[in-house]
């Protein structure tokens, strides 16, 4: 057995209840936690976890226009507001296709139609309470004791980049490495294999989908080093566990298709800003120069051990969790299992080094999509998983062996900790100046390191039972890693939190907006609206603050004004006019106003005349000809359709628009073309009259509808083979996993 068994003393009342205790008391006690560490944001409205800039103006914007479809029964696929509309679910942050997102976007929304911040907040303390709870069940299947696993579960949910990281879709990546060993390592000892091997890989697969690619990329590779070790363990080759981690990636393929095929097709048709001088494509890898900024920093080690030491990311894991995991370490070497999660968390120590570690450099070079993960800072969170496991190993260990010497040296390097941490405290506050940031949660840490090593020195000499033990490094936790947790939070009366308060502002330029007759697009000052104001109010916008744009517009020249116009960009909001012929026809009362530009295309008109470029050399010189009419003719690369010239006025107008369907109705003179300034993009469909039609790449970037002479309504909808199919493989992924515990259980 690798792992220390504990028993607990029978429930009274029967093994019925003993069941029930056992199932349901953890978790219960787990979510008190949980709810109790977040109370800022779970029993108070008075704070925000959403201060930052990509929160504020980009997350919150995401989730504001997914609340929104699932409102109007359409699943998010397109968001039609931003940069003349672009694929949801391809950019990948927005998590769009991760499940738990989905029960957020069903719930009620405010009266004024928004998505209740409460419910934001009880979100993100759901997502700490499933890393805590994922993590205990991985204790417990390790044999390990209950006050260990909830220790261990508690330490995973809190501490390092999964306590202190507030983006939700990388957490959401986080938070499944539990699950996904918990199974692997079922599967290798011969528990359920086939379906233990699958769900380990479908649980991987969850976390693909979570929203980000940084975490995943990183836990797969951990993942498959560790099949590695059970394939090549023993005098010859384990082709068994071969199969069963074949399976295991079936799954992860299966189960992340929905949004991985999605992604792939996006991202060989977009240009993504990854810190480099320049829009980076598919083909391009993140320059490594990127990676120095985000790398840890070797500095930032310190940061393990003192709270406010850390740069990109987090690392924080507290005198309480280092001393138990080095107990672990010492005391259980020889257990396979805790030799595998040292060496997790020390890959992911060293991965997260960067550009100051070789290991990263060499997975750079050398694996593939290690280097579109720009931030290998993110990596730490495999060291905090690790550690967290190992805290639970290092707790039963103490009931084990504490007649051994490491106990207590591990107290007397504790006890050294707190008194060097006092007095280089009393010398900063002596001091009348400081040649660092100092952060006075120091103070907490020496005194829990004092305090700690005299909680273990008394279990030792026999005046404190391990239990005691267990409830009092419990508190110290809770003490230690909630108040890191929830150390950045804001206050609704703080200064500095003001990014949140800018979406109350402007509320008459708003309501001007919305009584103009439209369709039209309008463009926004960022430096006067910062965050993503299309998305928000459901209002189309050129523009909007993206990580990544299609490659057809940023070759089109999405900056120049004959490109606005030609995306039916009448108004800008500013505070001055961004072209010389804009007209001021409204001040709000902030100073912000309002100007009308005049040359603006309708959203849908018609031409009768094509022209075919030489070359990609050829678009931006073209569209930013003033010679050239884009009013009357449109240019295409390769083919261009057959249209005839006639007298007369054709008449289109935008009937209906939402994400994923348009409708237009024409009046057509004779054969054109109807125009509509929306994103070509693979994926959308068009009927003319019920009947299928071509989509022209009009100008290159925009969508054309060939149309005979008449009265016709066109439709066009958004359905991309990559989501069908994702879906139907994320369908059978689910099937596959049901019927594998049909055939188990049968057996």
């Amino acid at each position: 057995m690798d792992a220390l068994t504990t028993h607990s003393a029978p429930v009274q009342g029967g093994p019925v209840r003993h069941a029930i205790v056992n199932a349901v008391g953890p978790p219960i006690l787990l979510a008190v936690v949980i709810i109790g560490v977040f109370w800022k944001i779970t029993l108070t409205n008075q704070f925000t976890w959403l201060e930052s800039p990509d929160l504020a103006y980009q997350v919150l914007p995401w989730q504001q226009v997914q609340v929104q479809a699932f409102h109007h029964h359409q699943f998010p696929l397109w968001d039609p507001y931003l940069w003349g509309g672009q694929t949801l679910i391809g950019q990948v942050q927005p998590g769009t296709a991760y499940p738990l997102n989905w029960i957020v976007y069903a719930l009620p929304v405010a009266r004024d139609g928004f998505i209740r911040g409460s419910y934001l907040n009880w979100y993100f303390a759901l997502i700490h309470w499933l890393a805590a709870l994922f993590c205990y069940w991985l204790c417990r299947d390790l044999e390990l004791s209950r006050m260990a696993s909830l220790i261990g579960g508690t330490a995973f949910a809190l501490a390092g980049v999964v306590g202190t990281t507030d983006w939700p879709q990388i957490l959401n990546g986080m938070i499944w490495m539990p699950l996904v060993l918990l199974f692997l390592l079922r599967a290798v000892r011969g528990r359920r294999p086939l379906l233990s091997a699958a769900l380990s890989g479908f649980f991987l697969g969850i976390s693909w989908l979570a929203g980000h690619h940084q975490v995943p990329i990183y836990f797969s590779l951990a993942i498959a080093g560790v099949w590695a070790f059970y394939f090549f363990r023993g005098n010859k080759l384990n082709w068994h566990v071969a199969r069963l981690a074949a399976v295991s990636v079936v799954f992860v393929i299966f189960t992340s298709a929905l949004l991985v095929l999605p992604a792939y097709e996006y991202g060989h048709l977009s240009r993504r800003w990854a810190g480099a001088p320049e829009p980076i494509g598919w083909d391009q890898a993140v320059p490594y120069s990127v990676v120095h900024d985000t790398s840890l920093q070797l500095r930032t080690i310190f940061g393990l051990l003192i709270p406010g030491v850390h740069g990109f990311a987090d690392p924080y894991t507290g005198v309480i969790l280092l001393s138990l995991a080095a107990l672990a370490v010492t005391l259980c070497w020889q257990q396979v299992r805790v030799r595998i999660l040292c060496v997790f968390a020390l890959a992911g120590l060293f991965i997260s080094l960067g550009y100051q570690s070789v290991f990263h450099g060499l997975l750079y070079a050398v694996v593939p999509m290690v280097e579109k993960a720009r931030e290998p800072a993110m990596a730490i969170a495999l060291f905090n998983f690790g550690v967290a496991v190992l805290v639970a190993y290092g707790f039963d260990s103490l009931r084990a062996v504490s007649s051994t010497v490491w106990p207590r040296r591990i107290a007397l390097w504790l006890a050294c900790t707190g008194v060097v941490l006092l007095i280089l405290t009393l010398g900063v506050m002596l001091s009348k100046k400081m040649a660092f940031d100092y952060d006075d949660r120091v103070i907490l840490v020496a005194l829990l390191a004092l305090l700690v090593a005299a909680l273990y020195l008394a279990y030792l000499k026999g005046n404190l039972s391990i239990t005691s033990l267990g409830v009092c490094c419990f508190l110290l936790l809770l003490l230690d890693m909630g108040n890191s947790a929830v150390y950045g939070f804001a206050h609704e009366l703080d200064p500095n939190h003001t990014l949140l308060k800018k979406y109350s502002e402007n509320q008459d330029i708003l309501q001007w907006i919305r009584r103009q007759p439209g369709p039209f697009r309008i463009q926004v000052d960022s430096k006067d609206i910062a965050f993503n104001y299309g998305d928000w109010y459901g209002l189309d916008v050129f523009g909007g603050y993206l990580t990544s744009l299609p490659i057809n517009l940023t070759r089109l020249g999405w900056g120049d004004q004959r490109v606005r116009m030609l995306y039916g960009t009448r108004y800008w909001i500013s505070r001055t006019p961004l072209d010389a012929d804009q007209v001021e026809v409204y001040t709000g009362s902030s100073g912000v106003k309002i100007y009308v530009s005049p040359t603006a295309f309708p959203r849908v008109w018609t031409v009768h005349r094509a022209m075919t470029l030489a070359s990609e050399d050829k678009v931006r010189p073209t569209a930013e000809d003033g010679s050239y009419d884009l009013r009357h003719t449109a240019f295409f690369l390769g083919d261009a359709p057959k249209l005839s010239v006639c007298p007369g006025d054709d008449q289109a107008a935008l009937v209906h628009s939402e994400f994923n369907q348009v409708v237009i109705k024409a009046e057509m003179q004779c054969q054109g073309l109807v125009v509509l300034s929306d994103n070509w993009y693979p994926g959308w469909t068009a009927t003319v009259d019920g009947q299928p039609a071509r989509i022209w790449e009009a100008y290159t970037v925009i969508r054309g509808i060939e149309v005979p002479a008449g009265s016709h309504r066109i439709e066009m909808r958004y359905r991309p083979r990559t989501v069908t199919l994702g879906a139907w493989m994320l369908a059978f992924s689910v099937a596959g996993l049901v019927a594998l515990a049909w055939l188990s259980r049968s057996r």
